[in-house]
């Protein structure tokens, strides 16, 4: 059920400015809006902390050159857009709103919008949820899609509705403060309601939300991104790239050597060079990138 306008939350891990690491605006100076939340568990994420709502951690609100700030979690798009302005060094930047997974919150996503002015919006997600996506899609200028083997993922965890205290919806009341008052009744109090629609499971469950986001973003600006880690058999990558050929043949197909993390391990170089020759024999528009941020040593 979508959040009634007045009551958007959501909860904000990070805000920052930096370069974009990955996909086709690598090296462009943007500012990130990093949400909690993400019912997937991918063996190679870099974010695990992210996965939990935790309303009762603070945001780090990191303006260039100062001392972390750390505020409220639970944040309306307002306060979001007013710690996206707060954080640029200069001239508005594009906006890049990661995870977690953001599509758990397409209202958050779209209240957002008009509150960012000129500045573009940007999309990072899993293709997990292709009926969120769907709800978000025209007010979102790039979309990266980031395709996931089923063999990358562990068992998923929903992530359930969060009554918050009046304590944790203090920064989403900064915008109504005549509503603030009012958190002693259960029905007038926020609620971090994460979309109800379920996460894939099975193979199949990945291949009908992976299929259907490519269809969503075949005439869209958006790029595939694929993690290819060690010790996997070059054709495993293929059913990603056959989808991505038969639905969305122009994006481009970014693949990213998996940053060594717990038991991961980065590819050998000929698995590599096979993998994107597998992909390359289907036409399709391939390029090798690692994660840049990563080789920098910033966020």
């Amino acid at each position: 059920m979508p959040q009634t306008p007045s009551r958007i939350v959501a909860p904000v891990v990070e805000v920052f400015a930096s370069f974009q690491g990955e996909g086709s605006f690598v090296g462009e100076a943007q500012v990130f809006l990093r949400l909690a939340g993400c019912p997937l568990r991918c063996l190679w994420c870099d974010t695990p902390g992210s996965w939990a709502m935790r309303p009762d951690k603070a945001a780090r609100i990191q303006r260039d050159g100062e001392p972390v700030q750390r505020e409220d979690r639970v944040a309306s798009p307002f306060q979001a857009a007013l710690w996206i302005a707060a954080v640029e060094p200069g001239e508005p930047r594009t906006v890049s709103i990661t995870g977690g997974e953001p599509l758990m919150w397409p209202d958050f996503i779209r209240a957002l919008r008009p509150m960012l002015g000129n500045r573009r919006m940007h999309l990072e997600t899993a293709g997990a949820h292709p009926e969120s996506l769907a709800r978000v899609l025209d007010v979102i200028d790039h979309v990266s899609l980031d395709l996931k083997l089923p063999s990358d993922m562990a068992e998923p965890v929903e992530l359930e509705r969060v009554v918050l205290t009046p304590r944790e919806g203090e920064a989403a009341d900064a915008d109504r403060p005549e509503e603030a008052e009012e958190a002693e009744d259960p029905e007038e109090a926020d609620v971090l309601a994460p979309t109800t629609e379920t996460a894939p499971r099975t193979r199949e469950d990945w291949a009908m939300a992976r299929r259907r986001c490519l269809d969503l973003i075949q005439d869209h600006d958006a790029c595939v991104k694929v993690v290819v880690s060690g010790g996997k058999p070059p054709r495993e990558y293929d059913e990603l790239f056959e989808d991505v050929a038969r639905r969305a043949p122009n994006c481009p197909v970014f693949i990213a050597p998996a940053t060594p993390i717990g038991g991961v391990r980065a590819p050998e170089f000929q698995d590599l060079v096979t993998v994107v020759e597998n992909a390359r024999d289907l036409g399709l528009d391939v390029r090798v990138l690692p994660q840049v941020h990563r080789m920098l040593g910033i966020a």
